[in-house]
């Protein structure tokens, strides 16, 4: 376990993951930061300052830590910059010790802590003990390399005591498959459930746990999810590294929504950096399939078949949909994040119209769930802006899905099984599976539905007359969820938790469909937005993650109220 921590340590970049993992391993030793790791605000040499009584001795102290990335050698030691290693131990001991320590802090034994993810080179070594003897009067010194972080990490953070021997047995089998594609994290999820103290149900096992031990659970938990990612981006699959970062945010803010309301903001500090953790998965994840986007086909070499094809494209786009529904749904205080925020959400989007453009079978759904995906692609390319191609990609789906109805062939089942579509796609001449494979539809509903929202009329009725006509036994249906629908939500799929619109009837006129539309966003039952107790903390993209995740529905409320965004008129067609 240790070498596979120190592996993982080595990996890390010095801002904004090495020095996140130091003020949590730092509390778990029993001290207390003092100030944290800020880009771009002088520190005197010091990344990060604490306070508290050594574990070895006991005796209190003043830790403050320098941070570096990777290997220290002779060039790093002092190459004339002021971030080398010499200039910034240099700056904590003429600034730092003589003009920034509190005066309670005074009589405290002060040590200089050099931290790095690497090793201190040979090279490197006389200098570090010929700065520590002759500045030995001043403060006391300590390097903190990868494999000495590594063993704290083990001893305080997964010590047997809180991090339970068959915990580290599913983190090493989770390791050994982690960039298995067909992996379905089964022991990943098991630790999981135990540091969170859950049932298989997502129900609490000890109700009245305290905040402060179930913060601690959270840091566990991040840090395996953390090490786990690592090694599935190492064997080259981002993609399950993704996965890995959606299953541990979602089932962390599962865990915080269980606790008494005034409990819960002393565990927001501890999700919002699994949060972070999965945006910087997110941005390695857009990083290695971007440039296949932008290629004619590119996603093909994923998978050799039409059926094993879409079923991989989809799930890309439902990815890239989320990923872009957390860029517009987070919030920036200053203008420069904002700014970063903006260059997000174009970049995004662009890839994700690529995406569009360049794959003609991403409007060709073969699974009734690929919906879901198709929703969430939907509603972020009009968050970001991008309408026109959203109705256009819309146009294409409702034309192919009124089409492969008709025909009843390429049609998306019902079922949602990987074997019925194979058997389909193999004996294309048996009615009485086809029958059964296009008996409801969430696709035939929600499609239906947008295209009388965004003013498609003429493709709406086509729809409905096909509803009425040519696959009269297709039932089209909409699921809704209910009051306490996010007890579950972010645990598992809740659709019991849900009432199902069957069959969702398309009525004979647009105009018609749009009237109904508005009714419906009057109902506050069903105000999915409203409802969410994710919304008030900035993190409503964790019930679209959910979404994906889990295989739900998109809830209408949430698309219906694209009807705001384009101006639609009960009585007429949209506005742009």
């Amino acid at each position: 376990m240790r070498l596979i921590i120190s592996q993982f340590l080595r990996t890390l970049r010095e801002r904004d993951e090495f020095d996140r993992l130091l003020p949590d391993l730092l509390l778990a030793m029993g001290y207390v930061p003092l100030s944290k790791p800020q880009t771009g605000v002088r520190q005197y040499g010091v990344d990060l300052a604490v306070v508290g009584k050594s574990p070895i001795d006991g005796v209190a102290e003043l830790l403050l830590l320098v941070i570096k990335q990777g290997d220290l050698g002779r060039r790093d030691w002092d190459n004339g910059e002021p971030t080398s290693v010499r200039p910034s131990l240099n700056e904590v001991l003429d600034v730092y010790l003589t003009k920034l320590v509190a005066p309670e802090h005074d009589a405290l034994r002060k040590t200089i802590i050099l931290a790095t993810t690497g090793d201190l080179k040979q090279d490197a070594e006389t200098n570090w003990t010929a700065f520590k003897e002759s500045n030995g009067a001043k403060a006391g010194f300590d390097f903190w390399g990868a494999d000495k972080v590594s063993d704290l990490v083990e001893r305080y953070l997964l010590d047997e005591h809180l991090f339970a021997p068959e915990d580290r047995t599913d983190l090493r089998k989770c390791l050994a498959l982690a960039a298995d594609p067909d992996y379905d994290f089964r022991d990943f999820n098991r630790l999981l459930l135990r540091q969170l103290g859950l049932s298989a149900e997502g129900e609490v096992e000890d109700p009245d746990v305290a905040p402060n031990r179930l913060q601690k659970a959270l840091r566990r938990i991040h840090l395996a999810a953390s090490i786990s990612a690592h090694w599935a981006q190492a064997e080259g699959d981002s993609r399950q590294a993704l996965w890995i970062s959606e299953r541990t945010i979602l089932w962390a803010w599962h865990r915080v929504q269980l606790m008494k309301p005034e409990d819960q903001p002393k565990l927001h500090a501890s999700i919002a950096a699994i949060w972070q953790s999965y945006t910087d998965a997110a941005a390695r994840y857009f990083e290695v399939v971007n440039p296949h986007f932008h290629v004619r086909d590119g996603m093909a070499g994923y998978a050799s078949e039409g059926a094993a094809f879409s079923i991989v494209l989809f799930e890309h786009i439902g990815l890239i949909g989320v990923i872009g529904l957390h860029c517009c749904l987070t919030h920036g205080e200053s203008e420069e994040e904002l700014t970063r925020i903006s260059a997000n959400v174009t970049a995004v989007a662009d890839s994700l119209c690529a995406l569009i453009n360049n794959h003609g079978a991403s409007a060709s759904p073969r699974l009734d769930n690929h919906i879901i995906d198709i929703t969430l692609a939907l509603i972020f390319l009009f968050f970001a802006g991008r309408q026109e191609v959203a109705r256009a990609w819309l146009s294409q789906i409702a034309w192919r899905l009124d089409y492969c109805f008709a025909t009843r062939s390429n049609f998306p089942v019902s079922t949602d099984s990987l074997e019925d579509l194979v058997e389909i796609e193999v004996d294309r001449g048996d009615a009485s599976l086809t029958d059964k494979l296009m008996r409801t539809s969430w696709t035939l509903a929600t499609v239906s539905a947008c295209c009388a929202m965004l003013g498609l009329d003429e493709l709406y009725l086509a729809l409905a007359r096909g509803v009425a006509d040519r696959y009269s036994n297709v039932c089209a249906q909409l699921w809704h969820p209910t009051e306490g629908w996010h007890s579950y939500w972010y645990f598992k799929s809740c659709l019991d938790e849900g009432e199902a619109e069957a069959p969702y009837a398309l009525l004979p006129l647009a105009s018609d469909m749009r009237k109904r539309i508005a009714e419906f966003l009057e109902r506050d039952e069903y105000d999915w937005i409203k409802s969410s107790p994710s919304v008030a903390h900035g993190l409503w993209g964790l019930d679209f993650m959910a979404c994906r995740h889990f295989r739900m529905p998109v809830p209408a409320s949430a698309w219906y109220r694209l009807l705001d965004d384009v101006q639609l008129r009960p009585d007429g067609a949209a506005e742009g």
